[in-house]
This record gives C-alpha cells, sequence and structure tokens, in this order.
C-alpha cells in the first residue's frame, strides 16, 4: 500500500516538474529574442529554487515523513539549473537576480533553525522535570525527547548523540540502578560476553590503521585525511559510549514489558504479550533471510533467540526505527533470563 502511494507520489511529480520545465522553456524562447526580461529571470528563478524543491518535499520527502529541512541543499542546485535553462544573453542577469530568491531561502532557513532551537528548548525542560523522577540519566533523555520533542527521524538522531555524549563523557563514576525485585529484573550483556574486551581490540584496530591511512591519503588531499580521521574519532566515540552504555543499562523486566537498552545498538518496548517464543543456546547463527527480518547484537555471538508475535518497530543503529520480527541478544545469564520470561 505505501509502495503504491510512493509511487503515485513521484508520478504526479515528474508531471508537474515536466510542465513546469516545458512552460519555462517555451516562455523564454519566445521571449528572450525581443528583450531580456528580469521578471522573466525571477519566474524561472522562483520555479527553479523554490517551486521545484518544495514540490518534490510534498510528493516524496513528507511520504516519507521527512522534515521540509531536508531540501535545503536544492535551491543551490535550482539556481545552476536555472543558469544552464537560460540562453546566454540572459545568464548574467542570473547572478543580479538570485540574492532576493536567496534573501527569501534564507529566511525560511532562519524559521527552520528557530523550530529546531525550541524543541532544544523543549527538551531541556522536560529533561529538567523527568530527571527528578528518574534517576537513570540515559532513560530520562529518553523519556524526555520522545515528551518534548516527538519520534520523528531528527528526534532519534538527536537522542542518538546526546546518549552518546552523556555515556561516553558524564556517565563516568554513575552506579548501575539497584535492581528492586518486586517490580524490575535486570540482565546484563557486558561481562561474560567480552564488551570492553572487543571494543580495546576494535579501539586498536583502528588507531593503527588510522594513522597508516592518514598519511597514505594526506599524500592525495589533506582534507580527505582529516575527514577519515574524524570518522575514526566518530567509530572510536560509538564504541566507547556503548561499552559504557551497556553496563550503565542492563536488559529489564518492567511493567509487563522487556525494557531493551542494548547499549546503542537496540532500543525497544516491548510488551511481553507480544512475544510468541523464547529460547537460549550456546549460539545462534541465523541465516542471511531471517537476519533482514532480526535485531542483531553486533560484535558479540547471540545466545538469545526471541520470537514476536508479530512484526514490531524497534530501533537499531543510530536509533533509527526498523520493523522485526526476530531479536537476537548475547545475555550473560541467557537460562535465566528465558526463565523469567517465561513466568511471566
Amino acid at each position: 500500500m505505501v509502495t503504491a502511494k510512493s509511487k503515485r507520489s513521484i508520478y504526479f511529480l515528474i508531471a508537474l516538474v515536466s510542465l513546469i520545465l516545458i512552460t519555462d522553456t517555451a516562455v523564454v524562447r519566445l521571449t528572450a529574442p525581443f528583450a531580456e526580461d528580469p521578471i522573466l529571470v525571477y519566474a524561472i528563478l522562483f520555479d527553479f529554487m523554490l517551486v521545484i524543491p518544495f514540490l518534490y518535499w510534498v510528493f516524496v520527502l513528507r511520504v516519507q515523513g521527512k522534515s521540509i529541512a531536508k531540501v535545503a541543499p536544492w535551491p543551490i542546485a535550482g539556481a545552476i539549473a536555472a543558469w544552464v535553462a537560460l540562453p546566454v544573453s540572459m545568464r548574467g542577469m542570473v547572478w543580479q537576480s538570485v540574492w532576493p530568491v536567496e534573501a527569501v531561502i534564507i529566511a525560511l532557513e532562519v524559521a527552520i533553525l528557530g523550530y529546531e532551537l525550541r524543541a532544544v528548548y523543549r527538551l531541556v525542560r522536560r529533561f529538567r522535570l523527568v530527571s527528578k523522577q528518574e534517576p537513570d540519566t540515559g532513560e530520562a533523555l529518553r523519556i524526555a525527547m520522545y515528551e518534548g520533542v516527538g519520534k520523528g527521524k531528527f528526534a532519534h538522531f538527536l537522542l542518538h548523540d546526546l546518549s552518546m555524549l552523556y555515556h561516553l563523557f558524564f556517565s563516568w563514576g554513575r552506579k548501575r540502578k539497584s535492581d528492586n525485585e518486586d517490580s524490575m529484573t535486570s540482565f546484563t550483556y557486558h561481562r561474560k560476553t567480552s564488551q570492553t574486551l572487543y571494543a580495546a581490540i576494535i579501539t586498536k584496530i583502528i588507531v593503527l590503521e588510522g594513522v597508516a591511512m592518514h598519511l597514505l591519503l594526506q599524500q592525495w588531499s589533506h582534507w580527505a585525511a582529516w575527514i577519515m580521521t574524524a570518522a575514526d574519532l566518530w567509530l572510536l566515540s560509538l564504541i566507547w559510549a556503548d561499552s559504557r552504555a551497556s553496563f550503565l543499562q542492563p536488559v529489564r523486566l518492567a511493567a509487563g514489558h522487556l525494557k531493551l537498552r542494548y547499549g546503542l545498538r537496540i532500543q525497544a518496548d516491548i510488551p511481553l504479550t507480544a512475544i510468541a517464543n523464547v529460547a537460549c543456546s550456546t549460539e545462534y547463527s541465523p541465516d542471511r533471510n531471517e537476519q533482514r527480518d532480526s535485531a542483531m547484537p553486533m560484535l558479540s555471538a547471540p545466545n538469545v533467540r526471541i520470537e514476536l508475535a508479530h512484526p514490531m518497530q524497534i530501533q537499531g543503529f543510530l536509533f533509527q526505527p526498523r520493523t522485526v520480527k526476530f531479536i537476537y541478544l548475547a545475555l550473560d545469564e541467557p537460562k535465566a533470563f528465558v526463565q523469567r520470561l517465561e513466568d511471566r
């Protein structure tokens, strides 16, 4: 259903853009031989820099649930396309006419920035309230984000980055929340699964290869070398933030839900009634077809397999939502986890 709707939207977009291009081209060809009309240049720029990007958002990006901010780079491409489309005699007027249009675009971008700053303000205000009741700062960030900002892709990306910064720089010295056996049972996954050891090994590999790649790329481009180094530093930060989150946030059973806070890799709140089957083994090796419908614990051999009664949405890499039917975990005490889940 969604695919058919997306196809129809793309067809509408192609038809409208084609109509605009044909009309603009015909008007330019009929008018250009007689006069260099600045109003005509404004009209062409308006179509290429504003109308077409807006139509792209309406018929493609909005259908995919993306923000209008995603079309911000397109007006620049539209100005270049307008310059190519106009006759040679009128191209010199593009750069004189583009600034008023650019001023409108800047105003729109300022409005978008204002919206994002307002979202951050709402997040901070909500976090101050939630943190008074939720001692786990990582969980307080999650609750404040979804209640204050929403559950869009921007919120997911922002939550991931804030969680990474918190666990990397501000979580040291914090202790894991003690278990209340009456309402909650927790299961760790960082001790026997060697989370810290894996992080140390990967860090060594990235540092050694990163230095070699930086020196190699530097002979070709300084920019490329530093971009590669920045990517390595971001990856190292993600690995150690995930390792720290693995210690502070175990998998929990609470209030009729399986609360998955599996580092920064898997995040979900799954009702126990939505779990069809759970089993444990020394190691699971699902085939490629099942992996496509599964959430997997990267860097660890899974020893727990959870089958859901129906496909559900979880948050995976970068906290981006995806729909899965199976969830694989690598827990320190898989048998105890399966037994407690079956008892519930």
